[in-house]
């Protein structure tokens, strides 16, 4: 990617999409650690310019309620300060954006969501639209400028998909799309970390015997009786998560609010 020449096509829309973004009420939630500062640096610098110099603190990013890189900041942000608007990526520091817009949505399904895709599978991208986000976005048509056209979209209470995504579903209309409930998926994401049956049920309250009859349901659906070819399955499919880098102490119930649906 040339930046320069990106810059160049799509600086004409930066003034509209700050003056929108410093009167709206969001948050906007990255696993990148750049993205979030960068954001919040772009708003800064745009109120600072268009109203003058501000006492340090919160009002000099506009509306921006915060910008964080992991779940539970974004779901006690939302819940404080009730936002106008979610921002996420498919990947956040601490496991995976659906998993946040499922919940944002289930909790406030009246508060619009953009998703950022990252990582884009025609199964990942149909779990994202039924968990609850309005507009979906590749990171590509992110840096071409069309977050505008999107926000403007979703703020007048309209849905917004990406040109290239709404092809790439009309073109796999009839692919492998495995129907897992939210339960079932997050069960295979604790497999993937390497979890055992007994561990999952003790880690997410569950009886021993109803985590088995979600693995032979999800065997069924996925036409396999392996739990670790289930689990792959999965991920290559890019609807869980790959298994985390070792840590020097963990808790197996650290794992399990990773997954997507």
């Amino acid at each position: 990617m040339d930046a320069l020449d990106v810059f160049y096509r799509v600086r004409h829309q930066w003034p509209e999409f700050e003056a929108l973004m410093a009167k709206l009420r969001y948050v906007f939630a990255s696993g990148s650690h750049c993205e979030a500062l960068a954001l919040v640096h772009s708003q800064r610098s745009y109120v600072m310019n268009h109203h003058g110099h501000r006492p340090p603190g919160r009002e000099e990013t506009g509306g921006m309620v915060g910008s964080v890189t992991t779940r539970a900041e974004a779901l006690e942000l939302c819940s404080r300060h009730q936002p106008e608007l979610l921002i996420t990526t498919d990947q956040l520091e601490d496991g995976d954006g659906l998993e946040l817009v499922r919940e944002a949505h289930q909790r406030w399904p009246g508060l619009p969501i953009l998703l950022v895709m990252k990582t884009v599978s025609v199964p990942r991208l149909r779990l994202a639209l039924r968990s609850g986000s309005q507009g979906v976005l590749t990171d590509a048509l992110v840096l071409e400028g069309n977050v505008y056209a999107a926000l403007q979209t979703l703020l007048a209470g309209g849905r917004y998909l990406d040109p290239n995504l709404s092809q790439l579903l009309e073109q796999n209309a009839l692919g492998w799309d495995p129907q897992l409930s939210g339960k079932q998926l997050q069960i295979l994401q604790a497999v993937v970390h390497g979890l055992s049956d007994r561990q999952i049920a003790e880690a997410l309250a569950l009886p021993y015997d109803t985590v088995r009859y979600h693995l032979k349901q999800a065997y069924r659906e996925l036409g396999t009786t392996n739990r670790s070819h289930a689990a792959l399955l999965l991920v290559q499919q890019g609807l869980l998560a790959p298994p985390s880098p070792p840590r020097k102490a963990w808790n197996g119930a650290q794992f399990l609010d990773h997954s997507p649906g």
